[in-house]
C-alpha cells in the first residue's frame, strides 16, 4: 500500500501517471493514464515499434 501511495504522488514527464487504485479483499487494481502508443510491455517483450 505504501508503494502505491508513493506512485500516486510522483509526477514526471517521462512516467505514466497513476490515477487511482482499489484494494478489495483479494482483488487489486491500478488505474494509469491512457497511453496512445500502446503498452510498454508489448514494446519491450514483443518487439512492437512505436
Amino acid at each position: 500500500m505504501a508503494e502505491v501511495s508513493t506512485l500516486g504522488r510522483i509526477h514526471h514527464v517521462n512516467l505514466v501517471r497513476l490515477h487511482g487504485f482499489c484494494f478489495e479483499r483479494h482483488l487489486r487494481a491500478l488505474v494509469y493514464e491512457y497511453m496512445s502508443n500502446g503498452s510498454l510491455d508489448k514494446f519491450l517483450f514483443h518487439g512492437n515499434k512505436i
